[in-house]
């Protein structure tokens, strides 16, 4: 029977995800690092970011990707970096 490594959330774990349990960031044109972020949100432009991995058995680092005005993609990396002129709302993962 083959075995996955996908991390299987609590039903906390999930709704911290969800809520931004732990905060977010507010970036434009720079990087954040000093949290595990699990969701990125574009703001009024579509935003051009890259993003590191926490681990890329589960998640992919991500590298000039393009997120849409309004869209929120979901993952979990240690850095990511919203290039100049754009703007996003970086979630935290909540500790």
């Amino acid at each position: 029977m083959a075995t996955s490594n996908l991390h299987r959330y609590t039903a906390q774990e999930a709704l911290n995800i969800i809520t931004a349990g732990g905060g977010y960031d507010y970036v434009t044109g720079a990087t954040v690092n000093s949290h595990v972020y699990v969701a990125i949100t574009a703001l009024s432009v579509d935003a051009v970011v890259s993003a590191t991995s926490s681990d890329t058995d589960i998640w992919d680092t991500l590298s000039d990707v393009t997120i849409k005005a309004g869209q929120t993609i979901y993952g979990q990396w240690t850095s990511v970096t919203v290039a100049s002129s754009d703007f996003a709302i970086v979630h935290r993962r909540s500790s």
